[in-house]
């Protein structure tokens, strides 16, 4: 079995149903921000790397969210975690290797 180490959450924008936006990790938005409604800032997603240029660590983000990416940042994050896939792996296919499905 495969264990997985998780970097430390980015920061991202998420705005609340009244317009008001904040800066919280990734992980606060998936376990409180998200199911109160708050959304993820239009752009969030592809200023996720960090100020290092490091990847963003997509085990945490839901599918809906890696439906955003491309795929060329999903196959170059699988490469980092030396996880092999297909060279003709669609983003579904791929998106399925990240949530470990």
């Amino acid at each position: 079995m495969t264990t997985y180490v998780k970097a430390l959450d980015s920061i991202i924008k998420v705005v609340d149903l009244n317009g008001k936006e904040q800066q919280v990790t990734q992980r606060a938005y998936d376990v409180v921000y998200k199911a109160k409604g708050y959304k993820l800032v239009d752009g969030s997603l592809d200023n996720q790397k960090g100020q290092e240029g490091e990847l963003v660590d997509y085990f945490t983000l839901s599918r809906e969210e890696l439906e955003k990416v491309k795929n060329d940042d999903l196959k170059a994050f699988l490469d980092q975690e030396e996880i092999e896939y297909p060279s003709t792996a669609k983003k579904e296919e791929l998106i399925d290797l990240v949530l470990g499905e």
